[in-house]
């Protein structure tokens, strides 16, 4: 596994993996309109905030982080789905919780309500649920835990 930086010209290719990853619950939450995702990714697409997850040099997944003095935001983690289940997630969370247990950061995100795989995924690795919305949980991990 590999963590490369973006460039402008990723913006096809981290739609892509957007469309693969999250596509079915946006369809079942809000309904997809591809016209509406591209400007929504085309608007929150900036390279200087993602790394792009290369699995045996193949593009898999990318991930986009916001840091503060006292916090690390994951605005998004998104692996296709043939990737999962394969260890590659967890160890890019690793490397973001050693990161942030180093500068007495925490650790926030948020996952849809109805994606229950991500909430284990995120508990397994010691995160807690901070708040519930309509559509989303938001999940955070503490520097000090």
């Amino acid at each position: 596994m590999n963590l490369r930086s973006a460039e402008t010209s990723d913006l096809e290719t981290t739609y892509k993996i957007k469309c693969n990853a999250l596509k079915p619950y946006i369809e079942r939450i809000w309904d997809w309109s591809e016209l509406r995702q591209r400007e929504i990714h085309r608007a929150n697409f900036f390279a200087s905030k993602t790394k792009i997850i290369e699995h045996k040099k193949q593009e898999i997944g990318y991930i986009v982080l916001k840091e503060t003095k006292t916090e690390i935001s994951i605005e998004n983690l998104l692996i296709v789905p043939r990737f999962q289940n394969l260890g590659i997630g967890k160890e890019v969370m690793k490397q973001i919780i050693k990161k942030a247990n180093a500068e007495k950061k925490t650790v926030q995100l948020q996952v849809f309500k109805i994606n229950t795989k991500a909430q284990r995924f995120y508990e397994n690795l010691g995160f807690k649920k901070t708040y519930e919305n309509k559509n989303h949980i938001g999940m955070k991990k503490d520097w000090f835990l």
